[in-house]
């Protein structure tokens, strides 16, 4: 059966009851008690879990305790998947059309302007009517976007660097997976200049995927996420899709033969 796991705070869950029947539904709950009924009625599972380390803390607590090695899918989103991915019910109610490793969102939040609305616009008129969902590409040396300037992301990888003793330049998501015992795909990373990954950290996986993440990999990935560091939960929210074997892009700079 395939899953939707919510990282909620206190967010309104009563659009839950859209869900497709195709999906049971996890509530992972760091806010106020649940007591809608409408909610109670729709959720297979409500746990409560402490408020630390944000969605990243939950998915990885949900990875090391609820997946198991199988085909199904299981969809990994905030309680508000909305902001992030308009269309984010209907994308669910096509699940037979997903890639192994799919992201379900469309931009960070449309008033902010991020990505600028230039870009969603052409993408979108690519789209010929197909459901909005745009993967981002980020630098894996500066975390911002190649197509525009993204203050924030650029910030938080500054911060990372100087906490982890990178030199501008360094790769912060080879430097991250070795930090995880990820050498395999660090190795990867180092070979690239580019990553992608799906705004919000709204994305679903196959099981066998989550699966195939070592046990140590995912423990030390959840010390990371608690460490009380903010930039930490931008590291992973763009490294997900890649931890679960998503390809880099962009080879590095390489010297000419001349």
């Amino acid at each position: 059966m395939n899953t939707v796991i919510l990282a909620r705070y206190n967010e309104s869950l009563d659009w839950i009851h859209q869900i497709p029947d195709d999906f049971d539904i996890i509530i992972y709950n760091k806010g106020e008690k649940i007591v809608a009924p409408e909610v109670l009625d729709r959720a297979f599972r409500i746990i409560d879990r402490p408020n630390v380390g944000r969605e990243s803390e939950t998915y990885l607590h949900h990875m090391m305790t609820q997946v198991g090695n199988d085909q199904d899918f299981t969809v990994y989103a905030q309680a508000d998947p909305h902001a992030h991915s308009p269309d984010f019910i209907e994308l669910l109610q096509n699940w037979r059309d997903w890639d192994d490793v799919q992201p379900l969102s469309w931009c960070w939040i449309a008033e902010n302007n991020i990505p600028p609305a230039a870009l969603l616009d052409d993408y979108q008129a690519q789209l010929g009517g197909r459901l909005r969902v745009r993967p981002e590409r980020f630098s894996l040396t500066a975390w911002g976007a190649p197509e525009f300037v993204d203050a924030g992301a650029n910030g938080m990888g500054m911060v990372y660097r100087i906490l982890h003793g990178l030199p501008d330049g360094g790769n912060i998501a080879a430097h991250f997976l070795r930090h995880c015992k990820l050498d395999h795909i660090a190795e990867k990373a180092d070979r690239h200049s580019l990553g992608v990954f799906s705004y919000g950290a709204i994305f679903a996986a196959r099981n066998a995927r989550v699966a195939a993440i070592p046990p140590i990999s995912l423990r030390l990935a959840i010390d990371f996420s608690t460490a009380g560091v903010v930039a930490h939960g931008y590291i992973l929210e763009r490294m997900w899709m890649h931890m679960l074997g998503v390809d880099f892009i962009l080879p590095k700079n390489q010297p000419s033969k001349i």
